[in-house]
């Protein structure tokens, strides 16, 4: 996330990018709430397909902008929205925080391109650190590397057809818990063995 924030901030996107964790063990925010709300509708619901989910993702807050559902992608396999292999694209071109994990705010901006400002705490004195392995070596913004969905292995197709197809709904079989087949995305596996008694 930094090495994103970095790049962002490097390539002039943004003039100023602050982020802030919350202290250990004090992770109640709002968002909470409408994942309860998603929780408690989701219990009273069948659920058979990704439409299904966001159907009940969409009908779980009284508050109509509380709870949008976006799918990334389709139950055919079409992508709505791309993923990309970001750490194979940044790590060429930066490096690690040393101990990362004892600061809580970061702050990056354009006047100092690659540069992370880190503090312990709200009222700490920042620690400077340059993040690029090259301070002038920017990462490109264009040819990012496309992560294509995997798909599921035969063995997982062949669970899904077996153990859960029956508790779904006709209308949703072929959907959900289509027969087993092997693709180009889906690493070939051999079939479990059955063992006959």
């Amino acid at each position: 996330m930094l090495w994103y924030a970095a790049s962002r901030v490097g390539h002039k996107l943004h003039e100023k990018i602050d982020i802030h964790f919350l202290i250990a063990g004090h992770t109640k925010f709002p968002p909470d709430c409408g994942f309860g709300l998603i929780k408690q509708a989701y219990m009273k619901t069948r659920v058979n397909t990704l439409a299904d989910i966001a159907e009940v993702v969409e009908n779980s807050s009284p508050v109509s902008h509380l709870n949008i559902p976006q799918l990334v992608g389709m139950a055919d396999g079409s992508v709505l929205v791309k993923t990309f292999d970001w750490q194979k694209h940044l790590t060429p071109h930066f490096r690690r925080l040393p101990q990362i994990k004892s600061y809580q705010h970061f702050s990056f901006d354009t006047k100092r391109p690659g540069v992370v400002l880190a503090k312990t705490h709200c009222d700490a004195e920042p620690i400077e650190y340059q993040l690029l392995r090259n301070g002038a070596d920017l990462p490109p913004v264009d040819s990012l590397p496309v992560l294509a969905p995997p798909g599921l292995t035969i063995d997982r197709q062949a669970y899904l057809y077996e153990k859960i197809r029956p508790f779904c709904a006709d209308e949703a079989r072929d959907i959900t818990c289509p027969a087993p087949k092997v693709t180009q995305k889906s690493p070939q596996k051999s079939m479990p063995k059955r063992m006959h008694l």
